[in-house]
């Protein structure tokens, strides 16, 4: 089975070569964008947590005191980004009365509501579009702060941003962050003519897999216009992406899948809980109220 997944991984898999930022670079870009949080979703596989306290899953205090968007908030202004957009719908006030304006966090947060009912990333990206709350003339990095990044060796924004604008020297106007592959939930097994010749528990398939993170280029904001309306739930990955690969206007940049915790259920919270904890204590608390 091993010799087979490593044939599937050279065939599905080849990232390319690593791109490297400097500081100044990283600064111009990070001045000239902004990050989408959505942040709109019922979470229902959380809501035997959440529903119990009236909050938005984005909202849930992690062991250091902040929450899951705070948290994210925290790892893109270290690195420099000052505008940020929360996507809202589902259990709005949670989020709006967290973050506020985004000045106790020393950034600016600016809320964009899906417009009478949920519309999906996609939608919610081109209503943000159409209120002014994404500017047209900048960047824009959409991060779900459900898909969590810890134990990163070095800085996530940093790579992702070396990568995008790799991708667009070579003319991409959008860049997927993803993970090389992902251990499948279940026992895989190698047959050979209906006899099972190989047992393997939890086999990881090296499938890249897009993680919850993308950056666009101000020039993919006509295709938002065009593609996703107000009427109905679309996320861009299912509409745009396809279209973006077949012009290969989609750029890609790997990460370490072990640094990936996708918060979606109890078992999951569980887990980033227990990685939260190993952390060392945040050095300037961003909450300040119990």
């Amino acid at each position: 089975m091993e010799t087979a997944l490593d044939a599937l991984r050279i065939a599905v898999c080849d990232p390319g070569e690593s791109a490297v930022l400097g500081a100044d670079e990283l600064h111009d870009f990070a001045s000239n964008c902004v990050v989408a949080l959505p942040v709109g979703g019922e979470g229902s596989r959380l809501r035997s947590v959440t529903d119990a306290l009236g909050i938005q899953k984005n909202a849930l205090r992690l062991p250091n005191g902040e929450t899951l968007i705070e948290r994210t908030i925290r790892m893109y202004r270290d690195e420099g980004f000052r505008e940020f957009v929360a996507l809202v719908f589902h259990s709005k006030d949670s989020i709006v009365d967290l973050l506020g304006d985004g000045s106790r966090l020393g950034v600016r947060v600016v809320s964009s509501e899906d417009p009478g009912t949920p519309v999906g990333r996609g939608g919610a990206i081109r209503n943000a579009l159409a209120n002014g709350a994404i500017p047209r003339a900048k960047n824009l990095i959409v991060h779900n702060p459900d898909d969590v990044i810890a134990r990163y060796t070095g800085s996530f924004p940093r790579d992702v941003v070396a990568a995008h604008l790799a991708g667009v020297r070579r003319g991409a106007v959008a860049t997927a962050i993803m993970v090389d592959g992902a251990r499948m939930p279940y026992t895989g097994m190698r047959l050979n003519k209906g006899i099972v010749e190989e047992v393997t528990a939890y086999p990881f398939v090296p499938i890249p897999a897009h993680i919850g993170v993308t950056l666009f280029s101000p020039a993919v904001y006509p295709l938002f216009d065009d593609l996703f309306d107000l009427t109905r739930r679309t996320d861009f990955e299912g509409v745009l992406f396809p279209v973006l690969a077949r012009e290969r206007k989609l750029y890609s940049a790997i990460i370490p899948t072990v640094t990936w915790f996708q918060v979606n259920d109890p078992k999951s919270l569980d887990k980033l809980m227990d990685v939260v904890r190993e952390e060392a204590p945040l050095s300037i608390p961003l909450v300040t109220n119990a």
